[in-house]
Order: C-alpha cells, then sequence, then structure tokens
C-alpha cells in the first residue's frame, strides 16, 4: 500500500515537508518500499490517512535516498516512524510502563529517578 501515501526522495523534499507542516502532525516512516513490515505499516497508515487528514500529514522516506536523516534520527530499525510538530521533533518514548524507569532514567539507590547522560529526553 506504499504506493497511496506520498512519498519523500531527498533531504531537500524532507526538509520542506518539516518546515510547511504548520498546526498538524507530521508523520515520516523512515523505510524501504519492498521491506515487507514496511508494507505493512504502510496499509495501517494508509487506511487512517484519510481520518486523520485534519490532525496529521503522512509521508514515506526512503532510508537509502536520505542518510543524512537516517543518521540524524540514529535510525536502526526498519521502519521507524518520526514525529514533528510545527517544526519540532516530537521525542516519543514507546513501550514504557509509568512504573518503570525510562530508558533515558537512572534509579538511584535512593529510590529516586535521575536524568541519564545523553540520549534523548522524553516527550511528556
Amino acid at each position: 500500500m506504499s504506493f497511496l501515501l506520498p512519498k519523500l526522495t531527498s533531504k531537500k523534499e524532507v526538509d520542506q515537508a518539516i518546515q510547511s507542516t504548520a498546526e498538524k502532525v507530521l508523520v515520516l516512516r523512515f523505510g524501504r518500499d519492498e521491506d515487507p513490515v514496511c508494507l505493512q505499516l504502510d496499509d495501517i497508515l494508509s487506511k487512517t490517512s484519510s481520518d486523520l487528514s485534519k490532525m496529521a500529514a503522512i509521508y514515506l522516506v526512503d532510508v537509502d535516498r536520505t542518510p543524512v536523516y537516517t543518521h540524524y534520527f540514529d535510525i536502526s530499525y526498519i521502519p521507524s516512524t518520526v514525529f514533528f510538530f510545527n517544526g519540532q521533533h516530537m521525542k516519543v518514548d514507546y513501550g514504557c510502563f509509568p512504573s518503570e524507569p525510562h530508558p533515558q532514567e537512572e534509579v538511584a539507590t535512593d529510590g529516586h529517578r535521575r536524568k541519564a547522560a545523553g540520549g534523548f529526553g522524553v516527550l511528556r
């Protein structure tokens, strides 16, 4: 279903989408068109894109054509989804329960959570 969603094929196109998408969430799916897992995600994204059109813009980005962003966002899993709002990268944390420490947090011996050195922050 990747043919149903618009594609960004260069760094310039990705930059333009980030800068021009205002008052909506920008969803960038980084992956490859022929990858089976990407095709599954693309199917889900294409089915929801019309329902989300007033609040989100969804684009597909080929990791091989945009190595600058692949490196910048440290994309090591295919597919990866990156979110922006008003030109700002939204750092999203997946898979942590509220009672568990986040990957960017350390639990000290006194039981208090502290921010770990380095890493991305957590959007809350």
